[in-house]
C-alpha cells in the first residue's frame, strides 16, 4: 500500500529522519487533513528542542491517486527557523515524496498568492506551459534580491501598477518581508513569476513541473545538504 494512503486524519506518522538545518536536528513526518473536499496532506519538518518535539515548519498538498496527480498549495516555516532553507527542503522532499508514490503529474494550486514562492517551485522545474504569457501578460513580477548577501528582503518588481497596487493591499504583503522596487539598480534579478490577483480580473494560469532533469539534481543538492554531516 501507498505511504499516503497509509496515513490517518490529523495524526503524524514518521516518514524519514536524519536530516538538518544549521544547528537544529529534522525529522520529516506526514499527516492527513481532516477535509473531506479534497485529499490534504502536509509534510512537516519537527526537531527535539529542550527535549521537546517542535515543530519547524510544514508544506501541503493536495494528492489525487486515481489520477496519480499531486497539487501543491503552500509552505509555511516558522519564523525561528527562517533563513535556513527549510521551505526548500520541505519542496524537494514533497516532489520526491510523489515521485516514489507514483504521482507522474505535480502542480502548483492556480490560488497560489506569494510570489516568492512561486520563485522557489521555478528552481525545481515548475514553469508555465506557454512562455510567451511572460511578454503578453500585465500580471508579471519580477523576483529580485539585493547585491548585499546579508539583506534577506524579498524585493519585487511588478510590470504593471495596478497588479502591484492590488498586491500591497494583500495579507501576502502586510505580513510577510516583502519589498516593492520601481527601479533594479542595487538588486540582482532572479527570475519572472505570473501571479493574477483574485481581485483583479485576469485569467488563471498554471504552473506544473516541466523540467524533470532540473528537479532532479535540485532534489538531490538539496536533501544531501540537509542530511547530517553534509552541513
Amino acid at each position: 500500500m501507498s505511504k499516503l494512503n497509509e496515513l490517518e486524519i490529523q495524526k503524524n506518522i514518521l516518514y524519514k529522519t536524519g536530516f538538518f538545518s544549521g544547528d537544529y536536528s529534522q525529522d520529516l513526518y506526514l499527516k492527513k487533513a481532516n477535509i473531506k473536499e479534497e485529499n490534504r496532506v502536509y509534510l512537516s519538518a519537527f526537531g527535539v528542542v529542550n527535549g521537546e518535539l517542535e515543530r519547524q515548519g510544514y508544506l501541503y498538498f493536495t494528492v489525487d491517486f486515481e489520477k496519480k496527480v499531486s497539487q501543491f498549495i503552500g509552505v509555511f516555516v516558522d519564523e525561528k527557523y527562517r533563513n535556513l532553507h527549510i521551505a526548500s527542503f520541505l519542496v524537494a522532499s514533497w516532489i520526491d515524496l510523489c515521485w516514489n508514490q507514483g504521482l507522474d503529474f505535480l502542480g502548483v494550486n492556480h490560488n497560489q498568492r506569494k510570489p516568492f514562492l512561486l520563485y522557489l517551485l521555478k528552481t525545481y522545474g515548475f514553469e508555465v506551459f506557454d512562455l510567451s504569457l511572460y511578454q503578453t501578460r500585465k500580471d508579471v513580477i519580477t523576483i529580485c534580491r539585493s547585491k548585499e548577501l546579508e539583506d534577506k528582503q524579498k524585493y519585487l518588481l511588478f510590470k504593471d501598477e495596478k497588479h502591484e497596487k492590488a498586491f500591497l493591499n494583500t495579507n501576502v504583503y502586510q505580513t510577510d518581508n516583502y519589498e516593492v522596487i520601481h527601479n533594479p539598480m542595487n538588486h540582482i534579478l532572479l527570475d519572472q513569476v505570473i501571479m493574477p490577483l483574485q481581485n483583479r480580473n485576469r485569467k488563471e494560469v498554471y504552473y506544473e513541473l516541466l523540467k524533470e532533469e532540473l528537479a532532479n539534481t535540485k532534489i538531490k543538492n538539496t536533501i544531501e545538504s540537509h542530511q547530517k554531516g553534509k552541513i
